[in-house]
């Protein structure tokens, strides 16, 4: 019990010490309670919950459901009170430090390091040095997706690439090596086992040895549907180098 109280303790100093200087902390959004008439997202930290108002979140102002929103994630964030026996916190407030990093020490192309804040079938949100980018599959990844949660979770850490300073922008996918940077490791007419790795609505996408991904018109057998993850043959029928496409036929599926 001694030990418990004595974590606690140590736990509670810290959080105190980084109320008068100001230090960036991380925790998870775990849930939401109501407050005097107030929402609060509830954040995990070492054990602790503690308490961020929704105006703190640093999310706009169209976002209803503001800490539902970001439930499950990573954010960081600094402690700005304690009342009550309990301790309040600002994202915001955090967002505004990291932001002047960005100014004095970023420059266009320098690679960063992001968090995902949230992820939808088309689109990711990511967090880096405090801003909030809202970004397309096509940001994404190099490969066509039809859902970004198969390859992306909440709190998941990425690398992504400054396209701009001002305005802000990144791309995440340019962070990580194009499969199109290496010549195609296939030709016309070979036959080959691969996965299908999309689907899309002018056919299958099988994902290649090489990272590249190879289109096929949609499966003539209407008794045999492939699906994500499912072995095909494929035959290689056209390699287009310059619009970096490579186009096949399924055979058969693989059982």
């Amino acid at each position: 019990m001694q030990n418990t109280q004595t974590k606690t303790d140590k736990r509670i100093q810290e959080l105190q010490q980084a109320l008068k200087t100001g230090r960036i902390l991380l925790g998870e959004v775990i849930t939401k309670e109501q407050q005097d008439g107030k929402w609060y997202a509830v954040v995990r930290w070492k054990g602790l919950r503690l308490y961020c108002d929704e105006a703190e979140l640093g999310l706009q102002e169209q976002v209803k459901n503001k800490a539902d929103a970001l439930l499950g994630a990573l954010i960081e964030f600094v402690v700005i009170a304690q009342e009550n026996g309990r301790f309040h916190v600002s994202r915001v407030k955090a967002m505004e430090k990291r932001r002047k990093i960005w100014q004095e020490k970023i420059k266009e192309g320098d690679i960063v390091e992001g968090r995902i804040t949230g992820v939808t079938p088309r689109n990711a949100f990511v967090e880096v040095l405090g801003y909030e980018f809202a970004l397309p599959a096509e940001e994404m990844l190099w490969n066509y997706t039809n859902d970004l949660r198969r390859h992306f979770k909440i709190a998941d850490r990425v690398k992504a690439k400054v396209i701009s300073k001002d305005p802000p922008r990144i791309s995440v996918k340019q962070a990580y090596p194009n499969p199109w940077d290496t010549p195609p490791s296939v030709q016309v007419g070979q036959v080959l086992v691969a996965p299908v790795d999309a689907i899309a609505p002018y056919g299958f996408l099988v994902k290649l040895d090489d990272g590249k991904q190879c289109l096929c018109p949609p499966y003539s057998n209407a008794r045999e549907i492939p699906t994500i993850g499912t072995k095909v043959v494929v035959q290689i029928q056209n390699v287009d180098l310059e619009k970096e496409r490579i186009f096949g036929t399924i055979q058969r599926i693989l059982r």
